[in-house]
């Protein structure tokens, strides 16, 4: 069976006819749901998010004055556990983070990264310094 990993495109078929795809954007780590039981807990299913839009938020400020650091609104759809043999792997994408790019740039792994130089990465304003 297919086990989705976060930068994974995907297609999910579901039951009802609905096809949805899109960028695996959060896994959830492993449950102990047998420990969950014993101690008389609500029984719980790990789960991943599905990217299916991103779009620009509207120009907006804090009420403190200063700007959203934040551009983008994502949506968001989420696949349980028992739902993930409905998906379709398609591609992953290759995640920038040891260039300090965003680890979103839609990136697909058999593609060559031309420019591999990180000298005009800057951190945001007010971050700690990256090392």
């Amino acid at each position: 069976m297919y086990e989705p990993e976060v930068d994974d495109y995907v297609i999910w078929n579901r039951p009802n006819g609905d096809i949805e795809e899109g960028w695996v954007y959060f896994k959830g780590d492993p449950i102990d749901n047998e420990k969950r039981v014993k101690d008389g807990w609500k029984v719980l299913s790990r789960y991943i998010t599905i990217e299916t839009g991103v779009r620009d938020k509207p120009d907006c400020i804090y009420s403190s004055g200063k700007p959203m650091r934040h551009k983008m609104i994502h949506t968001l759809l989420l696949c349980n556990e028992e739902c993930w043999h409905q998906l379709k792997y398609v591609k992953h994408r290759r995640t920038r983070e040891i260039l300090h790019y965003s680890q979103y740039d839609d990136v697909n792994q058999d593609e060559k990264i031309a420019d591999k130089s990180v000298g005009m990465y800057k951190s945001q304003e007010g971050r700690l310094q990256d090392y």
